[in-house]
């Protein structure tokens, strides 16, 4: 296929058939669209920068099977001397923070530590609700873009994540 699309009418039907090829371009535009692979956002092409920078081996949407047989696709599992951390980058909506707690959540059960599960969420503790960010912390630790240096120290070190929010009185 060429990327062309022809139609022919009747000189009479000129309108239709404008309206029939701004209909076909559109469909196929949108399939276009559809077929595309998936578009990183830019938290995730920056942890992918920062792991390329720092050395760190990891797969890039690993696929994580868990034990009943479900399938889950973290954005990285990265591959340490000691141990394997599954990471979830979540870049700024409250639909990404809670598909982020529903993947850790289902990690868990397949028997991933604690220490072997990250959310990375874009920019400080102060730009997400508390209350999403005390949940999020009971399942796996958090850590920020603006604060990549505790996360390196996670990673690298095995340094634990300061939960992003005071516990309660």
């Amino acid at each position: 296929m060429d990327g062309r699309i022809v139609g022919r009418r009747p000189l009479d039907q000129a309108a239709t058939l404008v309206s029939d090829i701004s209909s076909a371009m559109l469909t196929a535009d949108g399939l276009r669209w559809l077929a595309a692979p998936d578009r990183d956002s830019r938290l995730v092409r920056q942890l992918y920068a920062y792991l390329d920078d720092a050395r760190i081996a990891y797969d890039r949407r690993p696929t994580v099977e868990l034990p009943r047989g479900a399938k889950v696709r973290p954005t990285a599992r990265i591959n340490l001397p000691k141990r394997t951390v599954l990471v979830q980058a979540v870049g700024g909506s409250e639909q990404g923070l809670e598909h982020a707690l529903s993947l850790v959540q289902r990690i868990e059960r397949a028997d991933y530590a604690f220490d072997q599960r990250l959310v990375l969420l874009r920019g400080n503790p102060q730009a997400w609700p508390a209350d999403h960010l005390d949940l999020l912390a009971d399942h796996a630790p958090v850590g920020f873009s603006d604060r990549m240096d505790a996360v390196t120290r996670f990673l690298k070190e095995g340094t634990p994540l300061e939960r992003p929010v005071a516990p309660e009185p």
